[in-house]
């Protein structure tokens, strides 16, 4: 069963959930399954199937992880998360951070934030690896070509792992819209020119950008279907939202079917009205929780400060005000002041 039955017409809607991990959903579209099976074929009929099995999972999982790293960045920021979906362009966190410039930097950095941790992981374990070779044991140049005569060595995963990572970080941070580096410079422009301005430069600059990786697909040898896929995606989306910033319609569904205007390079989904009541997530019933307890806190308190007032207020009644202490005469007045 699709993970969207009402736009079931749409394509992009396409997936079926997998599991659920930290309260977020996740999904897998069918074309990915369509796309991971004809590299895998791909790589057997060049009697290499066992290196694009692994390949495969590798890419799936740090493509997850980063999508996490969205999602989490989203929630400390104050926001909320609850799916991903994994697709054949990469992955698509369904976010929605507070509407700040703020929060959306922290929202968008928090996925590239993954990839750095697992790049420095896998490098500082292939320098303490082999000692001898140091930092030239890292594949600094992730497109020389790959040897893979030994797919038995533990090591060479490591590399990989290091290769797939750092070429995703490299790409998430070309500032093209509606990648992470675009998002970047339009929420660093957010602060000072505002939303909607910041937006429209971004999306500018983000067609422009598609259009070149357009051509540079022509040309590519390798994977060149894969970045004339992501041209026309971000060249599509820049076009969108400039329309939706146009029109002052800044949560309506894109011909995507979600909501471009709110996320990063993953996309912010679009609520309707006969979807099911969510679960709070962990991090909105962790602040409602911290929430409860402070206000318990001040009642606590306010009590306390009233039963205070009243002795104070009977021993002036009984002995009169010149047998108050300086700190009960000073308590006293705050009292008062509060209450004028």
């Amino acid at each position: 069963m699709f993970g969207a039955s009402r736009h079931t017409d749409n394509p992009i809607n396409w997936s079926f959930a997998i599991g659920r991990m930290f309260d977020i959903r996740i999904k897998l579209h069918l074309f990915f399954l369509i796309f991971a099976g004809l590299y895998i074929i791909q790589y057997a009929v060049e009697g290499q199937i066992f290196f694009g099995l692994g390949v495969t999972v590798i890419l799936f999982s740090i493509v997850l992880l980063h999508e996490f790293g969205h999602c989490f960045g989203a929630r400390y920021a104050g926001g909320e998360a609850d799916e991903i979906l994994l697709w054949p362009l990469g992955g698509l966190a369904y976010t929605r951070p507070p509407h700040t410039a703020g929060g959306h930097l922290v929202t968008t950095l928090a996925g590239p934030l993954v990839n750095v941790v697992i790049c420095g992981a896998t490098a500082t374990s292939l320098i303490i690896g082999d000692p001898d070779h140091a930092l030239a044991a890292v594949p600094w140049n992730p497109f020389e070509p790959v040897f893979i005569g030994s797919l038995l060595n533990p090591w060479f995963w490591v590399s990989e792992v290091f290769r797939i990572s750092y070429i995703l970080l490299l790409f998430n941070l070309v500032p093209m819209y509606p990648l992470d580096g675009g998002r970047v410079v339009q929420e660093v422009l957010w602060f000072k020119l505002g939303y909607r301005r910041s937006s429209m430069i971004a999306c500018t600059t983000g067609m422009v950008g598609a259009i070149g990786l357009g051509c540079i697909a022509f040309f590519a040898k390798d994977n060149a279907f894969l970045l004339l896929g992501v041209a026309v995606f971000g060249y599509l989306t820049c076009w969108r939202q400039k329309m939706m910033l146009r029109a002052g319609e800044m949560e309506t569904t894109s011909e995507f079917g979600y909501d471009f205007s709110q996320g990063y390079t993953s996309l912010g989904r679009s609520i309707g009205a006969d979807d099911p009541p969510r679960r709070p997530s962990w991090f909105a019933r962790r602040r409602q929780a911290k929430e409860e307890r402070r206000r318990q806190r001040e009642a606590e308190r306010e009590a306390a400060n009233e039963r205070k007032l009243d002795e104070l207020l009977d021993k002036v009644h009984r002995d009169g005000l010149h047998s108050l202490t300086a700190a009960e005469r000073r308590f006293l007045e705050e009292a008062s002041a509060k209450r004028r």
